[in-house]
């Protein structure tokens, strides 16, 4: 019984494997945007650009979040398909197997976070709430420069307005669209 829903599992993970490809391969070349490192001055550190992933796959996830059964599977799966990037990518920088772990849990507690926050902002009246939140994570290690949190607020609530028009099933079938950055930001 048990190995039957393992196995039930794996089937499902390896038939979502080119939607989860298309949906990350999107939010990767979304979150590497020149635009957010040289206009919005995020900073262009492997932080900042985590930042970027992980603030773009939060967009989704959130789209995803009560879709249904198939979409919050979807979900989790797009959650951890990124993970399992991050430990690849780790492991290419050089990161032994020792440290891989705490890294990567240290990394989904950033996620969990981060979304939390963003949450926050985005369902929050004063734009203020959301900005602090950008200001706090993605600024982190530098003074924020106000415009471009405010911008990357903007753009943000934007990103989400756009996920929301696309239907459900476009994004389980990872056909995903985000706004251009320069014109969301404005």
């Amino acid at each position: 019984m048990f190995l039957d829903r393992l196995l039930a599992t794996f089937r499902a993970r390896r038939k979502n494997d080119p939607v989860l490809r298309a949906l990350y391969g999107t939010i990767m070349a979304q979150a590497r945007q020149p635009y957010f490192f040289a206009k919005l001055k995020v900073p262009d550190t492997v932080d900042g650009r985590f930042d970027m992933v992980i603030l773009h796959t939060y967009l989704v996830v959130a789209r995803l979040r009560h879709g249904g059964e198939t979409a919050e599977a979807l979900s989790q799966d797009l959650f951890d398909h990124m993970f399992r990037d991050m430990d690849q990518a780790l492991r290419e920088m050089g990161v032994g197997d020792m440290g891989i772990g705490k890294r990567i849990q240290k990394m989904a507690a950033k996620f969990y976070g981060r979304g939390d926050a963003y949450d926050a902002g985005l369902e929050a009246d004063d734009d203020m709430v959301l900005q602090e939140a950008i200001a706090r994570n993605i600024f982190a290690a530098q003074e924020a420069p106000m415009e471009q949190v405010a911008a990357l607020a903007g753009y943000m609530r934007a990103a989400r307005q756009e996920l929301a028009t696309q239907s459900l099933d476009d994004v389980c079938a990872g056909r995903l669209r985000f706004p251009a950055p320069d014109v969301a930001a404005a």
